[in-house]
């Protein structure tokens, strides 16, 4: 494990996520701030224990304490008293310790390091906190240099002492000091990757929206109007059989249209939702997905096989994770090849590390290869007798986005497909 991981484990617990990037680099640094505390508390202890000034180790003792109680805090997810008590605690340690030494000893640079820090740790919608800690310390700073009182007695240091004091508090303050002014630079470049990608977003989003109303309006419009002419066509016919014939046919469009209908909903919720995670029993949802499936003209001959144990649970978005699934083997219902003896359609499951593998094959038509790049596309029909909607595909593509998984795609015209489904496993 990394050093990185180790102290992010420490601070924020390895089994814990914080939403929010800003939120989640606001409270590493807190939690950063206290170890350099503790750190600071158990070097400056063992300094002023060899000089003889042991009264200074209650005060480093009770420091070091209330700042491992910060991480505690922080491992419970209780982030904002956690920076109350990293605060106060820096500022009163510090006031106790200046107000009772030489201020050749440096110890006002914590001072500056508590005030920007105070900026630091808390969020812009909490900025009158920032402010009153700020003032706090100033306040703590002017007593400690101008007014005559200390809770500690006075310490006299050599000039070789005071020597050593200033290279401590110095190394002690500087990287606490950059570690603030680097957060502040992260979360700038944070959200400049954010507005640059949401401006892609924006433009992606336009174009498809003016795409989307040019073929749904032409999508919803063709059932329409097949049904109203085999309408017109069925009230001149007079055999039976050619009335069930046209009936049949509108049932067919009617399906179509739910189809349809099904897929703009699929999409707008996809768009629309935030992601909900839970554990998620694959295999029932897949025997879920096919017993919706395998009544329909098209799976009767098809032999579907779950290669997935019953006892595997993945955590994610269980509507989502089902609308990629159904998506999928509905287009392996579609597509199959009706001179195949053999049909089949198989879902696979293979987890390597911190990433999930699902594989939807089957034996089918196979897609041609000049299509591989376009079948993800918006409304992309590989052929013209094609039944769906052109935006199956799509809505799997979109739906594994934000679940910040991939698909992939192997697939021969005559011999079959497989899609190969990627979702890592969540982390901060």
């Amino acid at each position: 494990m990394s050093l990185k991981r180790a102290i992010r484990n420490l601070i924020i617990g390895d089994d814990k996520f914080i939403e929010s990037y800003a939120e989640f680099r606001q409270a590493l640094l807190s939690g950063e701030f206290a170890l350099i505390g503790v750190l600071f508390c158990f070097v400056s202890g063992i300094f002023n224990y060899k000089i003889g000034y042991d009264e200074t180790l209650p005060v480093l003792g009770g420091t070091a304490l209330l700042l491992s109680l910060t991480l505690l805090l922080h491992r419970r997810g209780n982030h904002s008293l956690a920076n109350y008590v990293l605060l106060a605690t820096m500022n009163i340690s510090v006031y106790i310790l200046a107000s009772s030494e030489s201020a050749k000893t440096g110890s006002f640079l914590f001072f500056i390091v508590s005030s920007i820090a105070s900026f630091a740790v808390f969020s812009y919608h909490e900025r009158l906190l920032s402010i009153i800690f700020a003032v706090f310390t100033y306040v703590l700073f002017a007593l400690a240099y101008f007014i005559d009182f200390s809770i500690l007695p006075h310490r006299n240091y050599s000039d070789d002492v005071l020597l050593f004091c200033i290279v401590i508090n110095f190394s002690a303050a500087l990287p606490a000091t950059v570690m603030t002014v680097y957060l502040l630079k992260t979360l700038n470049h944070h959200h400049a990757l954010e507005l640059v990608e949401n401006n892609m977003l924006l433009s992606k989003t336009n174009a498809e929206l003016d795409r989307f109303v040019y073929s749904t309006s032409h999508d919803l419009r063709a059932p329409l109007s097949s049904i109203m002419g085999l309408i017109n066509i069925t009230l001149d016919t007079q055999n039976p059989n050619e009335v069930k014939r046209y009936l049949s046919l509108m049932k067919d469009r009617v399906h179509s249209l739910h189809d349809f209908i099904k897929d703009i909903t699929d999409y707008s919720r996809n768009n629309r939702l935030e992601v909900k995670r839970e554990q998620v029993k694959l295999a029932d949802m897949a025997h879920e997905v096919w017993e919706s499936l395998k009544f329909s003209p098209e799976a009767e001959n098809i032999d579907f096989r779950i290669d997935i144990p019953r006892d595997i649970y993945i955590e994610s978005d269980k509507n989502r994770l089902r609308v990629i699934i159904s998506n999928l083997i509905s287009n392996a219902v579609r597509y199959h090849d009706l001179k195949k003896e053999n049909q089949f359609i198989r879902l696979s499951y293979q987890m390597n590390g911190r990433v999930s593998y699902i594989q939807v094959e089957d034996n089918g038509q196979g897609i041609a290869t000049e299509y591989h790049n376009k079948i993800f596309d918006m409304f992309f029909r590989a052929n013209e007798q094609s039944k769906g909607s052109g935006l199956g595909l799509y809505i799997v593509k979109e739906a594994l986005m934000k679940l910040s998984g991939t698909i992939r795609l192997e697939s021969t015209i005559g011999v079959g497909t497989t899609f190969t489904i990627v979702l890592p496993h969540r982390k901060s």
